[in-house]
């Protein structure tokens, strides 16, 4: 993941007649270069945005709370960044020790971002690529985020997004079936149905209530 441009991106959403969340993934595409054009960097990133609750999110009002040089000044610094409606972070290498995966950092923040939102804010969590099968989406290391990611669930309407296939900084290739599980994980603890992949386009990762092919290679 290292060396990767990383992204960040907003998702439009909008409330069905029968107030249940639907998505409009062309509409989503669309916000993806805005927000890339302002949250770019270097470096594995994760980043957690709460939008307003309306039906006209404009992404000028989070660039407003949180300026992107803000932003990306901090985490270059090796900070988390902690702003009104935005939490954002690169990966931590410490001299001696393992690495703290991004989306491990930004997790740890929800709480308090929550405690700054609205309730029936959208809840966005955005990782460049899908999370590690060996850390993150793992049952059993230290430093997954299975069960910290359920925090999530204190906003009435969340997604998590990725854009890119996991793959090793070490040129070590997981199979097929590895990353279907790590999503299949990750769903156990959100809902599969919350998760999507969006790279130039956006693909819902539920399929018939599995792990679609687009999500895993």
């Amino acid at each position: 993941m290292a060396g990767l441009c990383w992204m960040a991106v907003m998702v439009a959403f909008f409330l069905s007649a029968e107030n249940s969340l639907a998505v409009d993934q062309n509409r989503l595409a669309s916000f993806v270069n805005g927000i890339v054009r302002q949250y770019a960097t270097q470096g594995m990133f994760s980043l957690a945005v709460s939008i307003p609750d309306n039906q006209n999110q404009n992404i000028n009002d989070i660039f407003q709370s949180d300026p992107p040089d803000n932003v990306k000044n901090a985490i270059n610094n090796g900070d988390v960044y902690k702003g009104p409606r935005v939490v954002a972070a690169k990966v931590l290498r410490p001299t001696n020790g393992r690495p703290d995966h991004a989306e491990s950092r930004v997790v740890d923040e929800l709480n308090r971002l929550f405690r700054r939102s609205n309730p029936n804010d959208l809840l966005l969590f955005y990782v460049y690529a899908s999370p590690c099968v060996e850390r993150c989406s793992s049952n059993t290391h230290q430093q997954s985020i299975l069960r910290r990611i359920q925090r999530i669930r204190q906003w009435r309407n969340y997604a998590f997004v990725f854009s890119k296939i996991f793959r090793a900084s070490n040129g070590y290739t997981n199979t097929d079936a590895e990353r279907r599980g790590a999503l299949e994980r990750l769903g156990s603890s959100i809902g599969l149905e919350n998760i999507f992949r969006c790279d130039g386009q956006c693909t819902s990762c539920s399929y018939g209530g599995y792990v679609a092919n687009y999500c895993v290679s």
